[in-house]
């Protein structure tokens, strides 16, 4: 089955044009850039991070077969074998050697497949902002909406997920003000934003797809998180090394497990840190050259 999950999503990308390489990375990249396209004196952008319940197991197959159709144009065939991959799926429970009744679903798409990253994708394509000066910015089931005033802005966004079913959970959902004026985020955050008669939380900092940054778009939390998890891991360099391990065994542990970490979606972060962060991380690649007794990537001079 996952044999035939990968030719049709390799057919389906092959219709559709669509771009490679657009990672975590560059998600983070790219809402970095419009945050900073609104960096002018006194202004300030709200940015509300988006929190569906169990989003790809409440997409409903009728729904996304219609906009396999009337937005991509996919092939009739191609459409209804979807359709019947994703409906009438059986499943059952195996608790202390004992299985359950067989249980049959319709709604959602089927965990750890191949295609549901995909079909999610393509089932919140038209999830967008058309008004001015707000954005929408997806990956996979994580959305944020970015823009000056919410407004409309956010009851179109709340209006499309009752149209598709997503329930969006008021009380995950978080909001931040990005404001380098004291004076103005006081004033935007003065009214708290509603969403189905409940206020969404005004947060401080938030994790965004695993980067965290504050609303002075500051990454100290996050650089503390990279020097915490990589002197965990330096331990286990050290005890690699008093084993004997070979030169080239450590080498690829600390290109697997140490400068992955440091070099996680850094292009949106390293030069927002401090020389103080750069030299800290800099001190722990040095410890782990002097362990594995080979240069290291220079940090500093990036």
């Amino acid at each position: 089955m996952k044999a035939m999950e990968r030719i049709l999503k390799h057919h389906i990308i092959g219709c559709m044009h669509y771009r490679k390489g657009r990672s975590v990375d560059a998600k983070t990249f790219i809402l970095d850039m419009v945050h900073r396209h609104l960096e002018i004196p006194n202004s300030s952008a709200r940015l509300l991070f988006v929190d569906f319940s169990s989003a790809f197991n409440t997409l409903q197959p009728h729904i996304l077969a219609g906009k396999l159709a009337s937005l991509f144009h996919l092939d009739d065939q191609m459409i209804l074998w979807i359709l019947d991959f994703l409906t009438n799926r059986s499943q059952r429970v195996l608790v202390n050697n004992t299985l359950s009744d067989l249980l049959y679903t319709s709604t959602g798409t089927p965990q750890g497949c191949v295609l549901s990253p995909l079909l999610f994708i393509l089932y919140t394509d038209d999830c967008r902002s058309i008004q001015p000066d707000s954005y929408m910015v997806k990956y996979a089931d994580d959305t944020v909406l970015l823009s000056l005033h919410h407004g409309q802005v956010l009851q179109e966004l709340v209006d499309w997920c009752d149209t598709a079913c997503l329930e969006l959970i008021v009380t995950k959902t978080k909001e931040m003000v990005v404001s380098f004026s004291n004076k103005q985020r006081a004033l935007v955050t003065a009214a708290s934003t509603i969403i189905h008669g409940q206020p969404v939380e005004l947060v401080e900092e938030y994790k965004y797809l695993g980067t965290t940054f504050d609303h002075l778009l500051k990454f100290a939390s996050n650089t503390e998180d990279i020097l915490r998890k990589c002197q965990q891991r330096l331990y286990l360099l050290r005890k690699l090394n008093s084993f004997g391990v070979r030169k080239d065994i450590l080498l690829t542990f600390y290109y697997s497990f140490i400068e992955s970490i440091i070099t996680f979606s850094i292009p949106c972060w390293f030069y927002s840190v401090s020389l103080q962060y750069r030299n800290r991380l800099q001190s722990t690649v040095k410890v782990c050259s002097r362990i594995i007794g080979l240069p290291l990537r220079n940090f500093t001079s990036q």
